[in-house]
């Protein structure tokens, strides 16, 4: 009996060993855990005190003196904010009428006249394109012009004078302010002066005034004729493929010099246009136009004359 208690006693001591070895082997893994949820409980503390602090602030925000460096920026923004809307009140509510505005120097008459303009986005980038770099980038810059255009957003520009400026609001459909600028008003003046003003359009240009046709009407024209006559026309049709959608317009000269006629091309490149003159064949161009009359009987374009002929009925 007595040997049978000693082994029972040894039996419970040996399992009671055990059962601390067991809780001791887990003792980093409750350290660990003991200390996770303390910065849990820690971090769920900061929270509801910057929450209490945050509601206090906003709660005494309108009691407190407003001054410093970012009360200055707010008060600068709010009082920007007022002047758009001011400057956005006094533009019409419904579609401006849009004038036929082609040239500078009609754009120039216009704005002495009226003192204000709207154009449409593709109208100003037609006049932008016909000042040289150094005018034109005091109107805007050609990259704020760029991201413009690609915006989708810009629709409308209006322009008005004053004493000491011009005045440029790019605006969206609904005639919210995108951007604005106010370049000197030099930049008008030199308007008057045709040496000021780089590459110009065909519509500028005295012999080919009145006598532009579109992109569409010239290839609808042409497309029809032989190889040959093309030829005589434009020498070089690679240069066709090469500009083909950034044409703008074509002329006819009205005059020709013995069997050789001038033929303009106005190609758009990047926001600039410039101007292309080929020497064509008198016969090819007739048989152009009679194609352009045959398909386009409203516009009743005229074949060119020898300029002795042109000349002899002004005597």
């Amino acid at each position: 009996m007595k040997k049978q208690a000693t082994a029972g006693k040894e039996e419970l001591f040996a399992h009671f060993k055990s059962k601390l070895i067991r809780l001791f082997s887990h003792k980093k893994l409750i350290i660990v855990l003991s200390i996770l949820l303390s910065l849990f409980i820690i971090e769920i503390s900061f929270d509801f005190v910057e929450i209490m602090l945050g509601t206090a602030v906003e709660l005494t925000n309108p009691y407190r003196p407003r001054s410093g460096t970012i009360w200055e920026l707010y008060r600068k923004d709010r009082l920007a904010n007022e002047q758009i809307k001011q400057i956005i009140a006094t533009l019409p509510d419904e579609s401006p009428p849009v004038p036929q505005i082609n040239t500078l120097p009609q754009l120039k008459n216009w704005l002495e006249i009226h003192g204000s303009v709207f154009l449409s986005a593709d109208q100003f980038v037609e006049l932008y394109s016909q000042f040289p770099p150094n005018l034109a980038g005091e109107m805007v810059s050609p990259f704020d012009l760029l991201k413009l255009s690609h915006s989708r957003k810009w629709v409308w520009t209006k322009i008005v004078t004053s004493d000491s400026s011009l005045r440029f609001y790019f605006l969206d459909g609904d005639k919210q302010l995108l951007l604005d600028s106010y370049p000197s008003m030099a930049l008008l003046l030199a308007i008057a002066d045709s040496s000021q003003i780089a590459s110009p359009g065909l519509d500028l240009m005295e012999q080919f005034t009145g006598r532009t046709i579109t992109r569409e009407q010239f290839f609808a024209a042409f497309d029809d004729l032989p190889t040959s006559i093309k030829l005589q026309l434009i020498n070089n049709p690679f240069q066709l493929v090469k500009w083909d959608k950034n044409i703008q317009k074509v002329a006819i000269a009205r005059h020709a010099n013995g069997n050789v006629v001038p033929l303009g091309i106005q190609v758009r490149q990047g926001i600039y246009s410039e101007v292309h003159i080929f020497e064509a064949s008198e016969l090819a161009v007739e048989l152009l136009i009679e194609n352009l009359n045959q398909l386009y009987p409203e516009l009743h374009y005229i074949y060119p004359e020898e300029r002795y002929e042109a000349s002899a009925e002004h005597f």
